[in-house]
């Protein structure tokens, strides 16, 4: 029975949290102004779909005595963890907008970039060069747009 969709679960659980703590302070929704910032916001949704869905089509069957697999899942776990940590510190400081972008322990964007660690790992664990192929579009998408909406807020 493929669980592989086990690993989209855990990357979006904490996602939920915005919904219970709505952020504070947000500015107007920006709109991609040119040509290419609306090609880079294309490239982020079709890399997140992509990463979103394709580990449904997948089992989580592997050896944790395999190198390669065994530093996968230590990346996945790690990202995860710190991933989960940030949100936590979203709602523990009053769920203000810009801690989505703020550096968390001198590390940039992480909101943006565990995700995309995590699913590059992931791509590793279940041997999907189509996970891989996804997550590396959602890493040019969502960290350029992330990356925008860091300057636009200003943090």
């Amino acid at each position: 029975m493929p669980l592989g969709g086990i690993i989209t679960l855990l990357v979006l659980l904490p996602n939920l949290l915005v919904i219970l703590y709505p952020p504070v302070g947000a500015p107007p929704p920006r709109r991609a102004e040119g040509r290419l910032e609306r090609l880079i916001g294309i490239l982020e949704r079709v890399g997140q779909v992509s990463s979103f869905a394709i580990p449904f089509f997948y089992s989580l069957d592997f050896d944790i005595n395999d190198g390669e697999i065994g530093i996968a899942l230590a990346l996945m776990v790690l990202s995860l963890g710190f991933y989960y940590a940030c949100w936590v510190r979203y709602v523990a400081l009053g769920h203000r907008f810009e801690l989505f972008y703020r550096p968390c322990l001198g590390f940039p964007l992480p909101l943006a970039v565990c995700p995309v660690v995590y699913f590059l790992a992931a791509a590793t664990l279940l041997h999907s060069p189509y996970l891989w192929i996804a997550a590396s579009v959602l890493a040019v998408g969502h960290i350029y747009v992330s990356y925008a909406e860091q300057k636009r807020v200003g943090k």
